[in-house]
């Protein structure tokens, strides 16, 4: 009968341990997750045609860098551009990049850049499609988890 009750009573305890480590790794998560500005722009682009579509630098405040300062969510910023332009400019199947700094001066680069990779790689002239930041810009995204997924 001893052995029964030491057994649960060990059961018990190494589930509140589980418990409370996994509680404590979710707050070591959002202690290293920082919210910051960010300076973001996207390129969207259908591989089966020529035209594409580039977004003007916009600035997104509240985004969420973890401590490697990466994008925390960027799937989403990527998803708010293709959705965009697919229903804008009925351009369905776009693959979309963003690419995203805390310095502007590195993103003014880095559109620069890939503007003219673009140019020199594209196997036709490709037409570009600029998106003002008045008819488009990126928003933090809202995240709503459920009780599974948490």
């Amino acid at each position: 009968m001893r052995t029964v009750l030491q057994t649960i009573l060990l059961i018990v305890l190494a589930m509140a341990t589980a418990s409370n480590a996994s509680a404590r790794k979710q707050t070591e998560k959002k202690a290293n997750e920082k919210l910051t500005t960010i300076f973001i722009f996207g390129v969207a682009q259908d591989l089966a045609d020529t035209t594409v579509y580039i977004s003007a630098i916009t600035t997104v405040a509240g985004a969420k860098l973890n401590s490697g300062g990466d994008l925390e969510n960027w799937t989403y910023y990527s998803e708010q551009l293709k959705k965009y332009v697919e229903t804008t400019f009925q351009r369905p199947h776009q693959t979309v990049a963003v690419y995203y700094d805390k310095k502007l001066k590195n993103v003014e680069k880095r559109y620069q850049k890939t503007e003219t990779q673009i140019r020199k790689k594209s196997p036709y002239p490709p037409t570009f499609k600029y998106i003002r930041p008045e008819d488009f810009h990126f928003k933090v995204p809202r995240i709503v988890f459920t009780d599974e997924e948490m």
